[in-house]
């Protein structure tokens, strides 16, 4: 269907995804049942660590010496998944929000009801065992610093890296002309203030208060955020913002 022809609350309006590749097209699919015209601007990959992935496998034959596994996104969630599937014995598992648990594909123990590492640290308990916490390699501390002051020995483990794209120059000026943009990570944000600047003329959209964060804080305005870190909750943001 021509995006002349589309009907729906975002008919008409152009909207920039910047999510991975790969992770694209459930919010595009999305946003063009509402009618919009997407534009997809991955600004970052995500690329598995095979060292980090092997130490995790390693770490899992002394599963008896583990009281917890923590995974902090579903991208971290994809190599236990991949470890689940050759078989891996597994301690309990904990995850940071319902996509993460949706993604590791096997029992989770613990799912934190706010989707971000403080939140996270909040909700779970103090303990003094073993703990594995499973992330990125530009993951700050907040998740293991927050896990240790509540008395867990906790190791962290890298399993894949965020990597900046460099979209080309006719891309990126297609994209800031838009009418909105969404962002659901802060690695994102820092990509494209760094390509284009902190000025954009249309409605800047993020999925959560991290990357809200990360934005203000290299001068980059938020004009709406969803209320939970959702597909759902991204259509329903940019629809209310975007309504005349």
């Amino acid at each position: 269907m021509d995006s002349a022809d589309r009907r729906g609350p975002l008919a008409g309006r152009r909207i920039v995804v910047t999510r991975p590749h790969h992770q694209q097209a459930e919010l595009a699919g999305a946003l063009v049942a509402a009618g919009a015209d997407v534009v997809g601007l991955p600004l970052i990959e995500i690329v598995e660590l095979h060292d980090g992935a092997q130490f995790l496998r390693s770490e899992l034959v002394g599963v008896d010496e583990v009281a917890w596994l923590v995974v902090s996104s579903p991208n971290g969630a994809r190599t236990l998944a991949a470890l689940c599937e050759e078989g891996c014995a597994m301690p309990p598992v904990a995850a940071i929000g319902e996509s993460t648990a949706r993604a590791i594909g096997h029992d989770v123990d613990f799912v934190s009801q706010r989707a971000n590492a403080a939140s996270f640290v909040e909700e779970f308990p103090p303990g003094d065992g073993r703990l594995i916490v499973v992330q990125g390699e530009r993951a700050d501390t907040t998740l293991a610093d927050g896990l240790s002051a509540k008395g867990w020995r906790v190791t962290r483990c890298n399993v894949y890296q965020t990597v900046d794209t460099e979209p080309s120059a006719v891309d990126l000026a297609w994209a800031a002309s838009a009418d909105a943009i969404v962002f659901a990570s802060g690695s994102a944000v820092e990509n494209w203030v760094r390509l284009v600047g902190a000025d954009f003329s249309g409605v800047i959209v993020v999925i959560g208060p991290v990357t809200k964060n990360v934005a203000e804080s290299i001068g980059l305005r938020v004009d709406a955020m969803a209320a939970e870190p959702s597909i759902e909750s991204l259509v329903t943001v940019l629809t209310t913002t975007l309504s005349p």
